[in-house]
């Protein structure tokens, strides 16, 4: 994925979406830290080393973090993080529109999450942005978004 930048309406602050890199790391573990209860399982290295991370930024700061894996058809978001001190002031819904722009990019038609069954504010989150339940059995809810 290139550099994506876009304003966000509702105040006028400018991200950008970009690969991340080994600087990075240390502020994407604290986000992952604070922000994630299986923060453990995140392997950053790994994930910089597959291009599969990104990194929303604001002037100098990262703000949030997206993996995105890409399935046969659609574009999978492994993980989408905000930093607690940025949350509610769109940048979750910003980057789910540079996931869309990227999938389209690559050919995809979807774009997929999964979130916990139990997570029903994350899910209605999702809904309120054109997600819609695929049908599943077990704990998780799988959700996908045509781009």
């Amino acid at each position: 994925m290139t550099s994506v930048s876009g304003n966000r309406p509702a105040n006028r602050i400018q991200h950008r979406l970009r690969p991340a890199d080994r600087n990075d790391l240390y502020r994407l573990q604290e986000i992952a830290r604070t922000t994630l209860p299986d923060s453990t399982s995140l392997d950053l290295a790994a994930l910089e080393r597959d291009g599969s991370l990104f990194v929303a930024e604001w002037r100098t700061a990262i703000d949030a973090f997206i993996v995105l894996l890409p399935l046969q058809s659609s574009l999978l978001i492994s993980r989408l993080t905000v930093a607690e001190e940025a949350r509610g002031q769109g940048l979750g819904a910003w980057l789910l529109d540079c996931a869309a722009m990227h999938a389209r990019g690559l050919g995809l038609i979807a774009i997929e999450i999964q979130r916990p069954e139990h997570d029903t504010p994350g899910i209605a989150w999702l809904a309120k942005r054109g997600f819609a339940r695929l049908p599943h059995g077990g704990n998780r809810v799988y959700l996908t978004r045509d781009v």
